[in-house]
C-alpha cells in the first residue's frame, strides 16, 4: 500500500507536468510520455485529480487538459445565448487550459461553423464568436480608460490577452455585438439592465436634446479627436421608429465650421446613401439608418440588426473571426476569403457573390477601409446587413488635412465582369445621388459628380 501511493504522488506529479505543456493529449500519448504506464494506472491518477483535468471527446478521440485558472477562479463560466424574445439559453461552460486556450462544453447546439477540434470542445484561444464580444473601437476604448484600473487590465483593449478579454467579459459584457453573454455576473447585469428600460427609448421629440447630450458626453469620457485617425466617435441608444423599439448606434461629426468636420460630416451622409443603393440597386441586405442635424453636428442613426424589441437578441460573427477560425487568409480581400469559406463547406455560392458584389460596390465608391471587421455573417453563414460602407478615401487625414485623391476603380478581369458591371451601375446611382444631396457640401457634391462620370465612361467601355 505504501508503495502504491508513492507511486501515485510520483505519477501525479509526473502527470501534472505533461498537462501544463502538452496539452489535448489522448489516453496513449499520455501513458507514453509518463513512462509508458498502464492505462489503469493512468485513470487512477486522472480520478485522483478530479476537476482539474477536462476530457473532450468520445471514446478513442477523448483527450486532456489541465484546467487553467482565471483571476484564481477554476470555475467553469457558462456561456449564454439570448434570443430575439430575450430569453436566455445556457449553451455550454468555458474553461481555459494549460498552458492556453479553452475548452466549451456544450449543452446546446452551437450556431456556428464547427471544425473537427471545435466540435469537440477544442478552441486554440477563445471561442471566435467571443471574439468579436471583446470591447473594441471608440466606444471600447473609452470603457477602458474608465474600467481598466478595477478591472486590472490596460488602458488600451487592444493590448488585452484572452484571459483578460474572458475576465472582463464575464464581469462586465452584458451588452455586447451579437446575443452572446459570458458568465453569472454579465447575465445578471443583463436582467438588471430590463428594468425601467422602455424608458430609455427616445421618441423623435426627445431627440434633439438626446443626441447633443449623449455626443457630447461620448466626446469627454474618450478621444475627442478620434475621428481625425479614421474613425467616427459614436454612442449607442434606443428609439421609438414607426411604433417599434430600435436599437441605433449613432456616429456624429463634430461641430465646428473647419474642413476636416465639414467632410466627416459629408461621409456621413454618404454611409446613409451607400446603403440605400446597396438595397436598391443590388438588393443586398445593407443597415437601416437616417442622417439627423442638430446644432452644427451630422448624426448617422444606424438601426442594429442584432438587436430586437425592449431585450432581443440576435447572433452575427464577424469576417474576422470566421476567418482566423476557420480558413487563415488574414490580410485577403474579402471575395479571396469568402471562396475559401466556400471551397471549406461553410459558405453558400450564393453568398460568395453577394461578398463579390459588396467588395466591387465598395471598389467603385472609393472605400479603401473594407477590412474584415467590417463584414459580417448570420448563423448559417448567410450575410448580414452591410455596413460601414463609404468613400473612405476622402476621409481627412491625421492632423485634418483634406486629400486630394483622383477616382480610379479598377477594371475587371474577364471572369468578373458580370460582378464588376452590377456594381459599377450601383455606383453610378451612388455618385448621383451623392452630387443632388443638399445635405452634403457643394465641394464634396462637385466631386461625387465628377466620380459618377468617370464611373459611368468606365461601364461604357466595358458593354
Amino acid at each position: 500500500m505504501h508503495n502504491y501511493l508513492g507511486m501515485t504522488a510520483q505519477r501525479l506529479d509526473g502527470l501534472i507536468r505533461v498537462l501544463r505543456t502538452h496539452p489535448r493529449l489522448g489516453s496513449a500519448d499520455l501513458c507514453a510520455r509518463l513512462g509508458g504506464i498502464h492505462r489503469s494506472t493512468l485513470g487512477r491518477a486522472l480520478n485522483t485529480l478530479g476537476d482539474s483535468v477536462i476530457s473532450c471527446g468520445e471514446a478513442r478521440r477523448t483527450r486532456y487538459a489541465l484546467r487553467r485558472e482565471l483571476r484564481g477562479n477554476a470555475t467553469a463560466l457558462p456561456l449564454y445565448r439570448i434570443d430575439e424574445r430575450g430569453k436566455g439559453l445556457e449553451l455550454g461552460q468555458l474553461s481555459l487550459t494549460y498552458p492556453g486556450g479553452t475548452t466549451l462544453s456544450y449543452a446546446a447546439p452551437f450556431p456556428w461553423p464547427l471544425d473537427k477540434e471545435m466540435a469537440e470542445g477544442w478552441f486554440a484561444g477563445l471561442p471566435y464568436p467571443i471574439v468579436d464580444m471583446r470591447q473594441q473601437g471608440f466606444l471600447g476604448r473609452n470603457f477602458a480608460r474608465h474600467h481598466a484600473l478595477d478591472l486590472g487590465v490596460m488602458t488600451n483593449p487592444d493590448d488585452w490577452s484572452d484571459e483578460d478579454i474572458a475576465y472582463v467579459l464575464s464581469k462586465t459584457g452584458y451588452d455586447q455585438p451579437g446575443d452572446l453573454i459570458l458568465g453569472d455576473v454579465a447575465y445578471r447585469r443583463f436582467l438588471e439592465s430590463r428594468d425601467g428600460v422602455l424608458e430609455r427609448f427616445l421618441s423623435s421629440e426627445q431627440l434633439p436634446a438626446a443626441y447633443l447630450r449623449l455626443a457630447e458626453e461620448a466626446l469627454l469620457q474618450g478621444d475627442a479627436g478620434s475621428s481625425v485617425g479614421g474613425e467616427f466617435p459614436k454612442f449607442t441608444t434606443g428609439r421609438t421608429l414607426d411604433g417599434k423599439l430600435k436599437h441605433v448606434i449613432v456616429k456624429f461629426s463634430g461641430a465646428d465650421k473647419s474642413s476636416a468636420v465639414r467632410r466627416w460630416s459629408d461621409l456621413l451622409v454618404c454611409e446613409h446613401l451607400a446603403s440605400l443603393a446597396l438595397r436598391e440597386c443590388l438588393a443586398l441586405p445593407a443597415a437601416e439608418s437616417a442622417i439627423h442635424s442638430f446644432a452644427g453636428r451630422t448624426f448617422l442613426e444606424v438601426v442594429r440588426f442584432d438587436r430586437h424589441g425592449d431585450s432581443g437578441r440576435s447572433a452575427v460573427c464577424t469576417l474576422a473571426s470566421l476567418n482566423a477560425a476557420l480558413v487563415g487568409t488574414a490580410g485577403a480581400p474579402w471575395p479571396k476569403t469568402a471562396r475559401a469559406l466556400q471551397m471549406a463547406g461553410w459558405l453558400a455560392e450564393v453568398d460568395v457573390t453577394k461578398v463579390d458584389l459588396v467588395w466591387a460596390f465598395g471598389k467603385h465608391i472609393g472605400n479603401n477601409d473594407m477590412h474584415e471587421g467590417n463584414l459580417a455573417f448570420r448563423p448559417g453563414l448567410t450575410l448580414a446587413p452591410v455596413y460601414d460602407m463609404l468613400p473612405m478615401m476622402y476621409a481627412p487625414m491625421r492632423g485634418g488635412e483634406i486629400p486630394d485623391k483622383q477616382f480610379a476603380p479598377g477594371m475587371p478581369l474577364p471572369a468578373e465582369l458580370s460582378v464588376w458591371t452590377q456594381a459599377a451601375k450601383a455606383g453610378i446611382y451612388f455618385w448621383r445621388t451623392c452630387a443632388e444631396d443638399k445635405r452634403i457640401s457643394t465641394g464634396f457634391r462637385r466631386i461625387c459628380g465628377e466620380n459618377g462620370k468617370i464611373l459611368s465612361s468606365l461601364l461604357a467601355a466595358q458593354t
